[in-house]
């Protein structure tokens, strides 16, 4: 486990989910479920999601 802030409480408190993550980085959600959960992560992911999550994005609009 890393010293990251809460990867978790931030997407909560942006009220994202973690599909609407994972499409914001082009990753799969199974991807943002183990960088939540403490899985090793590259250094370029560690920055890009805490570049959406700090940073933030509206909400990505639904498919239509």
């Amino acid at each position: 486990m890393t010293n990251d802030p809460d990867l978790r409480q931030i997407r909560f408190e942006k009220g994202w989910t973690q599909l609407d993550v994972a499409n914001m980085l082009g990753v799969d959600r199974s991807t943002v479920s183990r960088c939540e959960n403490g899985a090793p992560m590259s250094s370029t992911m560690r920055r890009l999601l805490m570049l959406i999550l700090r940073e933030g994005k509206d909400r990505p609009e639904a498919a239509e």
